[in-house]
């Protein structure tokens, strides 16, 4: 947590493969741009603020919810006039959302409401009762830690994505008639599907603004305006971002996953996965293997 503006943004690890929390603030926050190796619902119970989440910015309000996609860049700004902001922050690996025959059975993965397009969600009073009556449940469980809690945290987990994903099919059908409603910022995400198709690429302000029709100066501070990253040091973060993929998941050499991702040089891919993550590739490797 930061109150100053920052221009990278750490990864943030779970020791478990669940965790939740219950975050209160007064006072203006701004968080660090970030992302997990986790799957993380977002429940706003009070007060207003900003949130960055993949490639939109949302204005955030009470009974709301934010699905955040494993690898998904996010960053929440707390307002200076927010009397009592109040979340619950629920984070989540893979194994733990997997390991449940019950999910299997019906052939039901609670991954899926992280992958779909809708991020952000305004819940109606009778819904948010339904999901922040889980949530306290989970914490109590997970607080306390009696006999088979972990089966019991399960339950409840999916009857929350269960009630989540009912609450997405109803705005996708709603989302069809009117894009703009779901998607505000049509034209940063069309920037950043851009970056996100092109990253193995030499990509320049110039490359980009030709491709969109806009104007550099103007791609320039609107990109910055809306993220609070430059263009280069978005596209950086993206590729350093797959390059921890590709450490953990392959046994290529440190120099070709360099030139996957779109480094020209090793000393420039080395030198910025150091600053972002404060580790070198080889240790990081290390460590996650």
């Amino acid at each position: 947590m930061d109150k100053k503006d920052d221009n990278i943004y750490n990864e943030s690890k779970l020791t478990n493969d669940f965790s939740i929390s219950h975050r209160k603030t007064s006072s203006t926050v701004k968080y660090f741009k970030h992302y997990h190796n986790a799957y993380e619902i977002l429940l706003q119970n009070s007060g207003s603020g900003e949130f960055f989440i993949k490639d939109n910015n949302y204005n955030m309000t009470s009974k709301s919810i934010f699905l955040i996609d494993k690898f998904d860049i996010h960053k929440t700004l707390v307002k200076k006039n927010s009397a009592n902001y109040d979340r619950f922050v629920l984070q989540m690996k893979g194994p733990f959302l997997k390991n449940n025959c019950i999910f299997e059975k019906y052939d039901f993965h609670l991954t899926d409401i992280f992958k779909k397009n809708i991020k952000y969600i305004k819940l109606k009073d009778q819904d948010y009762k339904k999901i922040k009556y889980l949530t306290e449940k989970i914490i109590m469980e997970s607080t306390k830690k009696k006999y088979m809690f972990q089966p019991i945290v399960h339950a409840y987990l999916l009857e929350m994505v269960v009630i989540i994903d009912r609450i997405i099919e109803i705005e996708t059908k709603y989302s069809n008639k009117n894009d703009k409603k779901t998607n505000p910022n049509l034209q940063l995400a069309e920037i950043i599907a851009y970056i996100n198709q092109n990253y193995k690429n030499k990509i320049t302000l110039q490359n980009i603004a030709e491709k969109l029709y806009i104007s550099k100066y103007y791609l320039s501070h609107f990109f910055k305006d809306s993220t609070g990253f430059t263009v280069i040091e978005f596209v950086n973060n993206k590729r350093i971002m797959e390059a921890q993929k590709l450490l953990i998941k392959s046994s290529e050499n440190i120099t070709d996953i360099a030139v996957n991702v779109g480094f020209n040089s090793l000393t420039h891919f080395e030198r910025t996965f150091k600053k972002i993550n404060g580790i070198t590739p080889t240790q990081y490797r290390g460590i996650e293997k």
